[in-house]
């Protein structure tokens, strides 16, 4: 795979397919407790997903996989202790799905993931022991979740993103 993509560094699609195994491998090592490969895995599907969105940016498809790609790495600092280094990470994923939810504020995924981040952002704050910027990720993550709720009274996993939310702000006492 990494041969055929180096072989070819303008087929999208290599390189895509390239990105996608080094985060399968990257998950592998989280699951089995070596953050450090994983950290490098991650980043170098990371590099692939910046190359391929900066050639791209339209592509809504790239930069969710950028996003994606950064809270990964965010999450493995954050499992590291790494917790000042994961903030970055993440606000980088953050501010991508940001523009992507505001590009198409009907995409219910796309306010979903957006909550995520938030709540990514959130929990590593919280740790920080910077509870009241902690508060505002979550009540952000949960206004999203609200109103998503709202529309599809539905959706479960939805109700239980919002009761999430509702149950980290009524550990840091709303």
């Amino acid at each position: 795979m990494e041969r055929l993509a180096k072989s070819d560094p303008g087929n999208a699609g290599s390189q895509r397919d390239l990105q996608v195994s080094y985060n399968k491998v990257g998950d592998a090592l989280v699951a089995q407790g070596n953050l450090s490969e994983a950290l490098q895995s991650y980043g170098d599907g990371l590099a692939i997903m910046e190359r391929l969105a900066k050639s791209d940016p339209g592509n809504a498809r790239w930069q969710r996989e950028l996003s994606v790609s950064n809270e990964r790495i965010g999450s493995v600092l954050v499992a590291q202790g790494n917790l000042p280094e994961a903030l970055p990470s993440y606000r980088e994923g953050l501010a991508i799905r940001e523009r992507l939810a505001k590009s198409d504020p009907e995409n219910g995924g796309w306010q979903r993931d957006l909550a995520v981040v938030h709540s990514k952002v959130g929990v590593a704050l919280q740790k920080m022991g910077q509870t009241a910027s902690a508060r505002e990720e979550f009540v952000a993550g949960r206004t999203i979740m609200a109103t998503l709720v709202e529309q599809n009274p539905g959706w479960a996993e939805w109700k239980k993103d919002l009761a999430w939310f509702d149950n980290q702000l009524a550990i840091l006492g709303r």
